[in-house]
């Protein structure tokens, strides 16, 4: 398959290099020069979880750009670049090409539906990506990738996606509740990388820690209120999955602890602040998710202010 990835960062280039060791056409797109340059120096550094370093030519462009033959485009920005994103490719890319989010957060798939008329499906993976530098990748876990359309039906690209992604070493299954498995995944997120960026602890190390545990599942349970009053049909306990998710992935830094890390903004605003924005519109209190927005936006602003005087 065609595949083209739009956003360079740690998922991006594990997906995109996965996909071209396995005889795939992959088109890398990303917006930051310095990321472009290094990858097409060195192609993508891919370390894999037994430690083997790989270099995987993989061409990149500058976006936003046309992606003329592009059978799948994969969306892989932050979720606050999803809007902007649709704005700059609208009418860059044909009718026939499939728009997939693999993304973190909720709304990406409603702000892609309102922007394009093609088919748009939806992805959530739990496998684990650490970023060390501008095309160096570590894969930290392996997990599945779920994939769906977003009006509910799959269709035969669902399908031959799966088969790509198998082949490529990364684990897919269709869904027909693909807003289900959006919302469980966003859930779980709600109650790790918050955690995670204000600890700066690492995936496993949350896992053990009673107290955050405590927090987290109330943090979740509001969530779950949340969902279940707009309606959405969840797939998978995310209490369970939270703890699957952790131990799977023990060495691995949350990408909201990397962007703190970075000075860079978080996704804060489409995981708790989504859960907290629902909940005041269904009359579900979320003191939880609202207590964690605040602190991260603050740890946000801090970061920023270390990173631009140091």
């Amino acid at each position: 398959m065609r595949f083209s990835i739009v956003g360079a960062g740690a998922i991006g280039c594990l997906f995109g290099a996965r996909l071209r060791i396995a005889g795939h056409d992959v088109t890398l797109v990303h917006r930051d020069p310095i990321v472009i340059q290094e990858i097409k120096k060195n192609g993508i550094k891919l370390q894999d979880l037994d430690g083997t370093l790989t270099k995987v030519s993989v061409p990149v462009q500058m976006g936003p750009t046309r992606l003329p033959g592009t059978e799948v485009l994969i969306v892989a920005v932050k979720a606050y670049d999803t809007r902007a994103l649709a704005t700059s490719y609208r009418g860059r890319i044909l009718p026939e090409t499939t728009v997939m989010s693999l993304q973190n957060g909720l709304s990406n798939v409603e702000t892609l539906q309102s922007a394009f008329r093609n088919e748009i499906l939806a992805a959530s993976t739990t496998e684990g990506a650490l970023s060390l530098g501008p095309g160096y990748v570590v894969h930290t876990g392996r997990g599945v990738t779920l994939i769906g359309g977003a009006r509910g039906a799959n269709s035969d690209t669902c399908s031959r996606i799966k088969i790509a992604f198998d082949t490529a070493g990364l684990k897919a299954k269709t869904s027909s509740n693909i807003h289900g498995v959006l919302w469980a995944k966003a859930i779980v997120n709600a109650a790790i990388n918050p955690l995670s960026s204000l600890t700066r602890l690492p995936n496993g190390a949350l896992a053990k820690n009673r107290g955050i545990g405590e927090i987290a599942h109330s943090a979740m349970n509001e969530g779950i209120a949340v969902s279940h009053a707009i309606g959405i049909r969840l797939v998978g306990d995310p209490r369970k999955l939270w703890r699957k998710i952790l131990l799977s992935t023990t060495a691995n830094k949350s990408s909201m602890l990397q962007d703190i890390e970075r000075g860079r903004m978080t996704e804060i605003r489409q995981l708790n602040g989504a859960i907290l924005s629902h909940g005041k519109k269904t009359g579900v209190k979320t003191p939880v998710n609202g207590i964690l927005t605040k602190l991260v936006l603050g740890l946000e602003e801090s970061s920023k202010t270390m990173t631009s005087n140091g």
